[in-house]
This record gives C-alpha cells, sequence and structure tokens, in this order.
C-alpha cells in the first residue's frame, strides 16, 4: 500500500493524462490493485481505478473479508468512515466502489477492496441488485473476451451542501462505472441514483455523458471512445 498512484500505475489507462480530480483529492495505492482518489471533504472516494484480466476474471474466490480503515489515511491524518459507522445499515450499505468479487482473484487483491477509502453509502437494494448485476455483466464479459480499464465512481447533484449522515459522511446521489477495451478503443459508461429502494441502473450511455455528470474527463479520448457507445461490442441487456 501507498501514498500516490505510482505503484498502481497498471491500474491507469494512460498515466501521461490522468483523470480529472475533485479538490483537495488525494491518491491512494492499495496493493498495487486499486487506484484511489480519495474526496477528503466528502469523507469518502470520488473513484477507484482498476484493471482486470480474463484470466483474473475467471479466477475468482468466493466469501467475503472484514473492512478495515484505511492505514494510510490514518497515517496522512484524514478523516475517513469508521468501519462501525452507524451511516451503514441494511438501507445504507457499505457500497464498494471497485468491487470485491471482480478483484477476488487473490487474497492480496481481494483484501485491497475492504479498505474504507473504497467505501461509500450505497443503497441496500440498488448494491444488491442492480448494480450488483452490473458488476456480474462486467466480470463475466472480461472472462470471456478482453482486459478492461474500469473505474468506479460517485457524484453529487451539490458538492456544496451534500446530503450527509450522523457522523457527516457524504451521501452521493449517484454511483458510476465506466470501462475502456484499450485495443480497440471500445468504452461504456453506466450509473444509478444513490437510493435505498433504485431498481436499475441506466446502461450503456458514452463515457462523455458519466464524465459530464462527475465534472471532469476520466477517460483518456486518445485511447478510449468517449463519445460514443458500440453496444454490439459488449453484451447484450
Amino acid at each position: 500500500a501507498s501514498q500516490g498512484w505510482t505503484e498502481c500505475s497498471g491500474t491507469i489507462a494512460d498515466t501521461n493524462n490522468l483523470p480529472y480530480e475533485v479538490p483537495n483529492a488525494v491518491r491512494i495505492c492499495r496493493e498495487g490493485v486499486i487506484a484511489i482518489s480519495y474526496d477528503v471533504g466528502m469523507i469518502g472516494p470520488a473513484f477507484s481505478q482498476y484493471y482486470v484480466t480474463p484470466a483474473e476474471a475467471n479466477n475468482e474466490s468466493t466469501g467475503r473479508d472484514t473492512f478495515y480503515e484505511d492505514p494510510d489515511l490514518q497515517a496522512m491524518g484524514i478523516t475517513q468512515a469508521a468501519v462501525d459507522s452507524k451511516a451503514f445499515s441494511d438501507d445504507w450499505n457499505r457500497g464498494h466502489l471497485a468491487p470485491s468479487h471482480i478483484l477476488a482473484y487473490s487474497d492480496v487483491s481481494k483484501r485491497s477492496c475492504y479498505t474504507m477509502a473504497n467505501i461509500c453509502p450505497q443503497g441496500g437494494y440498488f448494491n444488491q441488485h442492480p448494480w450488483e448485476e452490473l458488476e456480474a455483466h462486467v466480470a463475466t464479459w472480461i472472462a470471456g473476451h478482453q482486459a478492461l480499464f474500469i473505474i468506479t465512481g460517485v457524484a453529487y447533484k451539490n458538492r456544496a451542501a451534500p446530503t450527509r449522515t450522523v457522523d457527516n459522511i457524504a451521501v452521493p446521489d449517484y454511483y458510476w462505472k465506466i470501462i475502456c477495451e484499450p485495443t480497440t478503443g471500445n468504452a461504456a459508461g453506466f450509473y444509478g441514483l444513490n437510493s435505498p429502494d433504485t431498481q436499475n441502473t441506466t446502461d450503456f450511455v458514452p463515457v462523455a455523458q458519466i464524465e459530464a455528470m462527475y465534472g471532469g474527463r476520466l477517460f483518456p479520448a486518445t485511447m478510449c471512445k468517449t463519445a460514443v457507445v458500440d453496444q454490439s461490442f459488449w453484451w447484450t441487456l
């Protein structure tokens, strides 16, 4: 684990063309597996970047790990959600940005997902049904096709006045995910309203639409086709 993204360069589509980060964001690399942009003001991640190959997607281990407070955030004296925060409940789960199942190809990679630096409050049904189904589609597609660069993040309707929990953790208004296959440039975006009763995600939108929602460029347009989606390249809904 480390501060900065140097040891996580393999998770980033173009290390010379990094994603836009929100003001005062802090960079964390967990085990070389996840490059996290941590949103200090919101007390949670803005996004997590990761890269998954077919061999890795075909080597998932089952079971869960235990959540832990991020040691790098602790070392920097930066506030993070407590594992046992009252912010989390059946209605509001500990929502992984980088999901554990697609990164469960080793004990180390799975463990990396359970840092609280990778966790935001996520509506319970939304997390366990439509968002989990989206993550399964991505994992299955990689397993049968090619490696992908993936960024999963959150967005707020009003960063100046977000909804906050009892212990001041910001509750994102949206969860989003973008994927890019670098050899062809095919890319796609997905998002969902972060509510306990959200029934579905919005699938296969241009990455540029997610970037507008988030507030800045995420994938390099020189590598990934951010303006269009060729749905025939991906899975059938």
